[in-house]
């Protein structure tokens, strides 16, 4: 039998279901009789396509297992492992799709590529994986942060000179005479465990509209919520939490809220040349709009387009970046930070984690998504970061 024409079959039955329970949300009545013997038909002849698909995948599989004459072509099976990549993701998005409008998880999903939380059925990995990338490649805070998957506390090891300023002596040496002995002192930046929690609701109406790409809008709102989220902790920090670029000890210290020429040439190299590489401005829009109004002793632009078109624009050489997480330019706050990010430690502890809540928001006539991970942000390299901040109004 043909493969495409079972997951047409499929499809169709899916969209007979989504009707019945569209026609009775719509009258707000139950099944009748007919409809629920229809229902179950349907139901049961997906499952009957579901346990064909699966049989066809594992004859597929054995059949790949077995060597033809003994011999394997390389290519071919790197070709047979993207393909089957690219297959697994269409099928979870597929499967992910019909479970948020029918409340059915097909038997394929079951026990494979859906995983279980503690609070019911989630989102397959794949597409949980895709969530995540989508927040990283939406903010180049979170995109350039340094990256640690790992589970439990991590303690990242940082040396650096002591508190009386001493650190590693360098110098000329003679035979039979003992080097003076100076050192730093190594510290640690410890990275904990902090659950997060988002959560986005879609309207059962806009559920019900089969021509819109359900699974999209779902990892759209997801990682707006998660981007959203980590970038502020990231940039603002949060004490006993999420510390972020608060720990930045390199930084410009303004008596009043106005912004000079030179305040931003202070900021850049308090980040020493080697560590300029990759670096960005971040500010928000009213900010950026202060700097773009700044001219040189030669009356000359700070601000200059960027060529690449990827950033705002660039100051002194560096792109910026406008984020809304930032504050303004007011006494007490930290308006603009610079540097390269990769001095931020980034943790994820939890792998994402997305439930389908459809019970909880029934009267709502709405659909709930939320996401749950575990996350940490520190710097980990106090040099390559730096912020002006405001001194607090008496």
């Amino acid at each position: 039998m043909n493969i495409k024409k079972l997951n047409e079959e499929r499809a169709e039955k899916q969209k007979q279901m989504e009707d019945l329970l569209s026609g009775v949300k719509a009258e707000e009545r139950a099944f009748t009789e007919d409809e629920d013997k229809l229902f179950s038909e349907l139901k049961n002849g997906i499952e009957l396509i579901n346990k064909t698909l699966s049989a066809f995948e594992e004859s597929r599989k054995l059949e790949e297992e077995t060597p033809a004459d003994g011999e394997k072509n390389k290519e071919e099976e790197e070709m047979n492992e993207e393909e089957r990549a690219i297959e697994l993701e269409t099928r979870d998005i597929e499967d992910f799709a019909s479970f948020i409008r029918t409340n059915v998880l097909s038997e394929r999903a079951e026990g494979t590529n859906f995983s279980q939380g503690t609070n019911g059925v989630i989102v397959p990995t794949t597409i949980a994986k895709k969530i995540i990338m989508t927040a990283y490649n939406m903010s180049p805070i979170l995109d350039k942060a340094t990256k640690y998957n790992t589970k439990g506390k991590l303690e990242i090891p940082v040396y650096g000179a002591d508190e009386n300023g001493k650190d590693i002596t360098v110098g000329y040496a003679e035979d039979f005479e003992e080097l003076i002995e100076s050192a730093g002192k190594f510290n640690s930046v410890s990275l904990d465990d902090f659950l997060i929690g988002a959560l986005a609701k879609l309207g059962n109406k806009l559920i019900n509209n089969t021509d819109i790409d359900l699974v999209n809008i779902v990892i759209n709102i997801i990682a707006e919520y998660v981007k959203l989220f980590l970038e502020g902790e990231a940039l603002n920090g949060n004490d006993g939490k999420i510390t972020g670029c608060k720990d930045i000890t390199r930084k410009v210290v303004l008596d009043t809220p106005v912004l000079t020429y030179d305040d931003l040439v202070k900021v850049k190299n308090k980040v020493i040349q080697s560590f300029r590489k990759g670096s960005i401005w971040v500010m928000n829009q009213e900010t950026l709009t202060a700097v773009e109004l700044l001219k040189d002793a030669n009356e000359r632009p700070l601000f200059t387009v960027d060529p690449s078109g990827e950033f705002d624009g660039m100051i002194l050489g560096y792109p910026a970046y406008v984020s809304d997480n930032m504050p303004n330019l007011e006494a007490g706050k930290t308006p603009i930070i610079f540097g390269n990010f990769s001095g931020l430690a980034l943790k994820k502890t939890k792998d994402l984690e997305i439930q389908v809540l459809k019970e909880k928001y029934a009267t709502q006539h709405a659909t709930g998504v939320v996401a749950w991970l575990e996350a940490d942000i520190k710097v980990e390299h106090l040099q390559k970061l730096s912020k002006l901040e405001i001194k607090a109004g008496e």
